[in-house]
């Protein structure tokens, strides 16, 4: 089967919970509530897949929200997630999912994140 050129995506997500408040007292009903909202933003930008789901991926992402560095991850989460129910992705255990860059940036949007992903058929 012929591989496909690596696939370099770029989605932008707005003001999603910091991981401390996703994870520290949060009724399941909200976390899910804040995971369904990403995953129709980045549907809203990318859609199905429409091939073969890709065999690994990256994320660069740039980040400006309030709190703490550390705590943007769940964007990131947010977005793997989606990938994967989407079907860009395999999956985003470790197996597939080897490379994060995560970077607090001024020059975006208060409160967003730009989420830079290079889908590839290559395994990591």
């Amino acid at each position: 089967m012929k591989k496909r050129k690596n696939k370099e995506i770029e989605i932008t997500l707005g003001k999603v919970p910091s991981l401390n408040s996703f994870y520290a007292g949060s009724h399941w009903t909200k976390r899910k509530k804040a995971k369904d909202a990403a995953l129709e933003t980045i549907k809203s930008q990318l859609g199905f897949n429409q091939g073969a789901a890709y065999n690994s991926f990256r994320v660069r992402a740039y980040v400006r929200y309030r709190y703490d560095l550390d705590n943007s991850i769940i964007a990131v989460k947010f977005t793997s997630d989606a990938l994967k129910t989407l079907g860009w992705i395999k999956d985003d255990s470790p197996k597939y999912f080897r490379h994060l860059v995560l970077v607090w940036k001024e020059e975006i949007p208060k409160d967003a994140a730009e989420i830079q992903i290079t889908l590839s058929d290559e395994h990591p």
